[in-house]
């Protein structure tokens, strides 16, 4: 990472110049979404940018929306990417390791900003399945009040339909952004952690669907339902999990026979359907994998899948495979491929790309579980209802 101390600050001045170079060209790779952003110029103090996360795209979104060079709090699987190792000479992310304590990640952008740097975070870590940002925890805003900084909310429509996270591939059509208020350092410091709180949901806050019913921007593409497997894993019909499949446009459970399309508008056609968004089926499905966890008894079986691969992710990013076999999922544990990982002591969890991988840390180390036909989503919900049962202990006690 950048040393912000003055001691290598040919980098920094690399960082800058790109950044701005990037400011430019970034409108251009957005032209195939009729893209339109207002642009936040110099400001008189340095920010923190938080803004919803909704495709890969937002990268080149900020760069098209802010002036200023800013730093951004990037995954670490991307390191792992073709373009990781010019990502990090060009711009030096701060990365984050998805499924962990991001205590580090907090101290390095806190020490960027106090540098006199912008940072631009996600607050949400990942992108949302459904379409509706995610409400954050306190945690966001002590953030930005512990960097003693100024705070830009930016909100972004479209880009759930351009890229869903389920999905396989990317759609054309049209996304907006805007900057929604800037709180200056002093505006920041007179408000409670509570009230910033709320004021950054409230900003950034996005229900993809609710926006489109009123719009209904055509979304073209190849292959548009597949991949809905990997959120929709409960039919509403019949009950079971994991029966979907899909091809191009159309998908159908091959336990009971429901059938549909996946539209260019985003929404789900099909005689007995009986939700018509991903948003509605999928909250859906959500909640009845959550119910089915709470209801299963302490230390029983939930879920079982098979050809699952278990790697480790080293601190300096070299991804090693482990194993390979089944995995189950109980309700205080996963077994994988004969390895034991206790949830209690696992003290974060996240998917990755579509939602067919699983990433954790457990004992200071970082592990992945995927597989071509693994549903992440069921395992992670194992692990929520554990911190949910967690978090009512503790303030019972």
């Amino acid at each position: 990472m950048l040393k912000m101390d003055g001691k290598y600050p040919s980098k920094r001045r690399r960082h800058r110049f790109l950044y701005r170079l990037a400011h430019i060209l970034a409108p251009l790779t957005l032209r195939g979404f009729s893209f339109r952003t207002d642009v936040l110029k110099k400001t008189d103090e340095n920010y923190i940018v938080m803004s919803n996360h909704l495709t890969e795209k937002d990268l080149n979104i900020m760069l098209a929306a802010f002036s200023e060079p800013m730093y951004f709090v990037a995954g670490e699987h991307l390191t792992r990417s073709k373009n990781g190792p010019f990502l990090t000479w060009a711009e030096d992310p701060v990365y984050e390791f998805k499924g962990a304590v991001a205590l580090d990640t907090v101290r390095e952008i806190v020490r960027r900003v106090k540098a006199g740097n912008n940072v631009i975070i996600f607050p949400e870590g990942s992108r949302s399945f459904s379409g509706e940002t995610e409400k954050l925890p306190v945690s966001s805003a002590k953030l930005v009040k512990m960097a003693g900084c100024a705070l830009v909310t930016y909100h972004i429509e479209g880009g759930y339909f351009v890229a869903p996270r389920w999905a396989y591939t990317e759609r054309k059509g049209p996304m907006t952004g805007r900057v929604v208020n800037v709180y200056t350092k002093e505006q920041v410091a007179s408000m409670s952690v509570e009230e910033l709180t709320d004021a950054i949901n409230r900003d950034i806050y996005e229900n993809a669907y609710d926006t489109q019913r009123r719009n209904m921007y055509r979304y073209r593409g190849e292959r548009l339902a597949e991949g809905l497997e990997n959120y929709l894993v409960k039919c509403p019909v019949c009950g079971q999990y994991d029966t979907l499949r899909t091809q191009d446009d159309r998908f159908e459970c091959v336990s009971c026979g429901l059938k549909g399309i996946y539209t260019e508008e985003g929404f789900l056609k099909g005689e007995g359907l009986p939700y018509d968004s991903v948003y509605d089926w999928g909250t859906w499905a959500e909640e009845e994998t959550l119910s089915l966890v709470r209801a299963s008894e302490e230390g029983s079986l939930v879920f079982h899948d098979s050809g699952m691969k278990v790697y480790e992710i080293s601190q300096d990013h070299v991804q090693t495979d482990l194993a390979e076999g089944e995995i189950e999922g109980y309700t205080d544990r996963i077994e994988a491929a004969g390895m034991v990982f206790p949830l209690k002591d696992i003290p974060a969890m996240d998917m990755l790309y579509f939602g067919k991988t699983l990433l954790f840390t457990y004992e200071g180390r970082h592990y992945g579980i995927t597989g071509e036909a693994f549903h992440a989503i069921k395992y992670q919900k194992i692990y929520d209802v554990l911190k949910e049962k967690h978090m009512k202990k503790k303030k019972g006690s």
